[in-house]
């Protein structure tokens, strides 16, 4: 008996093995037909192949500025259209114009600073259907468009595609951005866009045929706020590829080495310098410790906030293919999240993507976050990773010395979190309960 695969159009996120939203993309389609999955965004940080092959770049005829706004404002000039897979150059945007900035580029800069600052961003950018797109849309023939929703014009555009193409769609958080978009709101219509963008997306859930949620807290608290289920999906794992290379030795060489992957910035810079400030300390008090951290944040100025911390560096990312190998070689991982109000907000319900892969690894983790975070109550629930809920230097100096010293520890830690993964993140089980999610919908439209 064949596998049903409905035909999925993804908008504006994209397959990579870069960002969080790409990995799980990725990790959640991956064994999907692909001749049965289309995406179209504005930017590709990379062209994967695996699980796709049919592109489409939402440019210049899609992305528009209203009048007035247009005649001074930053107008798109990527080239919209289906992607040639063969020429592999979709990463790098088709531009056409000048190439040096001129007067108008400057007025654009001051144009877009006072806009920011009165808050009519949100009036001026839109994404319309044209032509060329509903032609590439109805040649596809999707029964689903899926879409991880972050901004007041993707949520315009999935609702003109629904009701201008008849099309069912399904609506993936990866975080509380409808929050946070709110509250980093500026100027004085501010209080009128946070009730526009809370109505529109009220409006959007209610027409969905399936909901999803990064995590179990996000759902139960998009429940009480919208009155609708989310189904919650987070990043799976391959067993077979991350388990040959999961730690089975948990004794120490000379420094104790521990590693955090990932961003750094809104929601975990400020618990990642206090680590670092820690490791520090105890660097300089001749205990031999070392904390290494590879981000994309290696090559900005974010990573200059970390130079005066002795024990302390800041690498270059490595390729995706590289992690199981490299998370398992070392002694403890760290799972940090900002303890103050806007780290709370922004990360309140969000599933880090590298949780489960941290899980597999069989080296130990530490969870530093506040116990109001989805990832503090996963790992407090399921005794996976040793928890520190307060922001309390002296509380966290103990609990790195405690996992440096008891070896009993990190083994239990470490065994305890590969079970827990093998058990709930297991690639196989959730992409045929994703997977089924578009099926039993499929079906009801069907029927109906």
């Amino acid at each position: 008996m064949s596998v049903f695969y409905p035909k999925i159009l993804i908008i504006g996120d994209s397959f990579d093995n870069k960002s969080g939203g790409g990995i799980t993309l990725t990790n959640l389609f991956k064994g999907w037909k692909k001749e049965n999955i289309a995406v179209a965004a504005s930017n590709f940080k990379e062209l994967d192949t695996n699980v796709c092959e049919k592109y489409y770049r939402l440019g210049s005829l899609e992305s528009k500025i209203k009048f007035p706004v247009n005649k001074i404002g930053k107008k798109s000039f990527i080239e919209s259209g289906p992607i040639s897979i063969t020429e592999n150059k979709a990463a790098e945007p088709i531009i056409n114009g000048k190439k040096k900035p001129g007067l108008k580029y400057y007025i654009q800069l001051v144009y877009w600073y006072i806009t920011d600052i009165i808050g009519l961003e949100h009036y001026s950018k839109r994404l319309v259907i044209s032509d060329d797109f509903r032609s590439w849309v109805k040649e596809f023939n999707p029964d689903f468009v899926y879409c991880q929703l972050s901004t007041l014009e993707t949520i315009r555009f999935i609702n003109d595609i629904h009701f201008q193409l008849n099309i069912p769609f399904a609506i993936h958080f990866m975080d509380d951005w409808p929050v946070t978009i709110t509250n980093k709101q500026k100027g004085i219509f501010k209080l009128y866009w946070q009730k526009l963008i809370d109505k529109k997306l009220r409006h959007l859930l209610s027409n969905a045929s399936i909901l999803m949620s990064i995590s179990e807290a996000m759902s139960e608290a998009y429940y009480n706020r919208y009155g609708l289920k989310f189904i919650p999906f987070h990043n799976p794992i391959t067993i077979e590829e991350w388990l040959p290379f999961s730690k089975n030795d948990w004794s120490l060489n000379e420094t104790f080495r521990i590693l955090y992957t990932g961003r750094l910035g809104t929601a975990n810079n400020k618990s990642i310098l206090t680590i670092s400030n820690i490791v520090s300390n105890l660097y300089h008090s001749n205990v031999k410790i070392k904390l290494d951290i590879y981000s994309p944040a290696a090559s900005t100025e974010m990573a200059g906030h970390y130079l005066d911390y002795d024990g302390v560096e800041v690498k270059p990312p490595l390729p995706y293919k590289s992690m199981p190998e490299l998370l398992s070689s070392y002694d403890l991982l760290l799972l940090p999240l900002d303890f103050d109000k806007e780290g709370i907000n922004f990360a309140k319900y969000s599933m880090p993507t590298k949780t489960s892969e941290y899980m597999i690894s069989g080296t130990p983790i530490l969870v530093y976050a506040s116990m109001l975070t989805a990832l503090a109550k996963y790992a407090s629930k399921d005794g996976w990773a040793y928890l520190v809920t307060n922001n309390d230097g002296a509380t966290l100096l103990d609990a790195l010395n405690e996992l440096r010293t008891n070896q009993h520890l990190r083994m239990n830690l470490a065994r305890k979190a590969r079970e827990v993964a093998i058990r709930n993140e297991d690639a196989m089980i959730v992409r045929e309960n994703f997977r089924n999610c578009f099926k039993l919908n499929h079906n009801r439209s069907y029927n109906h």
